[in-house]
Parts: C-alpha cells; sequence; structure tokens
C-alpha cells in the first residue's frame, strides 16, 4: 500500500530559483522531522507480534531522499506482511500459509512442535473464513500528525526567509 501526498508549496519554488541551499536545507529539515515523528507513532501504534521489537515494529523505518528537486519522505515496513497488518484481511479468501502462523503458535501460545501445524492450520482456516481488521496503524498515525505536518512544511518559506534575513 503506497499513499503519495503532495504538497503545493508554490513560495518555497520561488525561494528554490534565488536561495536554493538555504531552501533546501530548510525542506530536508522539516521532511526529517515530520518522517521521524511519524516513524515513532507508527512504531507504537504497531501490534507486537511473537518477534516483539525485532518483528513488524523493528522493521518500520522512515527515510528522507532528494529525487532531483523533489524532497520526499517516507514511512514503511519492508516486510510482506506489514500490510495484511495495516489493512486486515477480508473474510472468504484463500487461506493464508499454515506455516507462519504454526511458528507463531509454538512462540506465542507455547504449543508443541507436533501440534503446531493442526493450530496453525485451524487458525489458518478461521482468517479465511472470518477475516480480521486491520491495525491500520500507518493510515491513524498519519491522521494523528498530519495537521502539524501540514503547519511544518507551510512554516518552511518563513524559516528560509529568516535564515536569509539573519545572514543579510
Amino acid at each position: 500500500m503506497k499513499e503519495i501526498i503532495h504538497y503545493d508549496l508554490g513560495a518555497i519554488r520561488k525561494l528554490a530559483r534565488d536561495f536554493p541551499d538555504v531552501t533546501r536545507e530548510e525542506t530536508e529539515a522539516t521532511m526529517h522531522l515530520v518522517v521521524a515523528r511519524l516513524e515513532a507513532l507508527v512504531v507504537r501504534a504497531t501490534p507486537t507480534g511473537v518477534g516483539g521489537e525485532a518483528g513488524l515494529r523493528g522493521s518500520i523505518a522512515g527515510e528522507v531522499a532528494r529525487m532531483g528537486k523533489t524532497v520526499m519522505g517516507t514511512v514503511g515496513t519492508p516486510l510482506e506482511y506489514g500490510q495484511v497488518v495495516e489493512l486486515g484481511r477480508r473474510p472468504g479468501k484463500a487461506m493464508p500459509p499454515v506455516d507462519p502462523i504454526a511458528l507463531w503458535a509454538r512462540r506465542k501460545l507455547g504449543v508443541s512442535e507436533e501440534e503446531s501445524k493442526g493450530v496453525g492450520f485451524a487458525i489458518a482456516r478461521k482468517i479465511a473464513i472470518k477475516g480480521f481488521e486491520g491495525a491500520h496503524m500507518f493510515e491513524k498515525s498519519w491522521k494523528e500528525i498530519e495537521p502539524w505536518a501540514q503547519k511544518q512544511l507551510m512554516g518552511i518559506a518563513a524559516r528560509v526567509i529568516k535564515r536569509i534575513e539573519q545572514s543579510a
């Protein structure tokens, strides 16, 4: 799941033409601030499984990158099941893989290795029939932070102007 959010910061474009270095520095610093805060909120909202902090929570990371003149910030996870945890799963779909669920049952429920396949199968079947609600940790965290993030982004131009005035 990728959600790309664009903000039209026309004033910053004008400043970037005349003061490219200061504008880039302020834009990147602001994006780092926004990404770090969003990452912390998402991590806190992510359910912990058998991996604890080393599982899905530990895989969530933010990054700020420049592509030409565009500064982009992302927060995400490389783990495939992150999307399923975020969005949930509708009922009526094929069963999820049993082996990872059997491993989870051994670690989290303390069942023996022999029992784990049967428990994993039963849980997988129930997930296929009933589905489950997603945690929506990315979505909820973004909704919580968005007004603050917009304020930070909209304040870039004022911070650039302030720096220019101070150096003059």
